[in-house]
């Protein structure tokens, strides 16, 4: 990516950086942009060719526009014609503005150590999608897989994987792993789950103490102390691994090491 190296940066740093400190991926930003582009010229040309507003803002195909534009805004372009102007400036406005996480104040090492992590036999279950929506889910799909074939005395840990995919666009990709480290590789093939080697490295250990849901807000937290430091990121995936048990550990007590693959 063009941008990343005028950054001075690696595709994957520069993508989990702005994924940091802008809550949405490089391709996300660069759609909302297009959209913007396009809802201004709808608003300005009501009689303009639909099809020609689409090509010029970079889409090849106007049911490729239509797709985007309907998943975005709930509504087709000939709909937000025929909304007015206050109703498009509505639109515009709400699609302008960053969408910014709240700060929200978590109890994070400020400090990282770094760590060698050994090679470590994976069984998980993998979804795409934005990492915070998507991992409760992927994991409540994947305890009942795992149960049901892995025996609870090979389990050694609980670990979720994250990164982005700079090959695809959009939602799919961020990809987020759910599952356990186990001391072997199963014996046979498993329902519904994959198995992978998780390959031993370097990383930068964080610890969080608090609950699960902020496990995201950390991450944006820990990218942006990485890149102060300078620190160079891997082409891996950054784990979460869950230090104590929620059946039994109060919420405010949980701890969760966040691990970022580091050269």
């Amino acid at each position: 990516m063009q941008i990343a190296r005028e950054a001075g940066s690696s595709e994957y740093h520069f993508a989990r950086l702005f994924l940091a400190y802008t809550s949405e991926t490089p391709f996300d930003f660069l759609r909302r942009i297009r959209l913007i582009t396009a809802l201004r010229i709808l608003q300005e040309d009501s009689e303009g060719s639909i099809t020609e507003i689409a090509l010029s803002v970079g889409y090849e195909t106007p049911s490729a526009f239509n797709k985007v534009f309907k998943k975005a805004l709930n509504i087709s372009p000939r709909d937000f014609r025929n909304l007015g102007k206050d109703g498009q400036a509505d639109v515009i406005y709400r699609l302008s503005r960053p969408r910014l996480e709240k700060e929200i104040a978590v109890n994070l090492t400020q400090k990282f150590d770094i760590v060698k992590r050994p090679a470590t036999h994976y069984v998980f279950l993998e979804k795409h999608g934005p990492f915070a929506e998507i991992a409760p889910p992927t994991w409540d799909e994947m305890f009942p897989l795992l149960y049901s074939q892995i025996d609870q005395q090979q389990i050694v840990s609980f670990m979720g994987l994250s990164t982005i995919d700079k090959t695809k666009n959009g939602e799919e990709a961020m990809i987020y792993e759910a599952g356990v480290g186990v001391n072997s590789a199963p014996a046979k093939g498993l329902r519904g789950l994959q198995y992978k080697t998780i390959k031993d490295g370097k990383y930068a250990r964080f610890v969080l103490t608090g609950l699960y849901s902020q496990i995201w807000i950390a991450f944006n937290h820990i990218f942006k102390t990485l890149a102060e430091a300078k620190v160079e990121l891997r082409r891996e995936f950054c784990i979460e691994n869950y230090l104590n048990d929620p059946k039994v550990t109060p919420e405010d007590q949980l701890k969760t090491e966040l691990l970022i693959p580091i050269k």
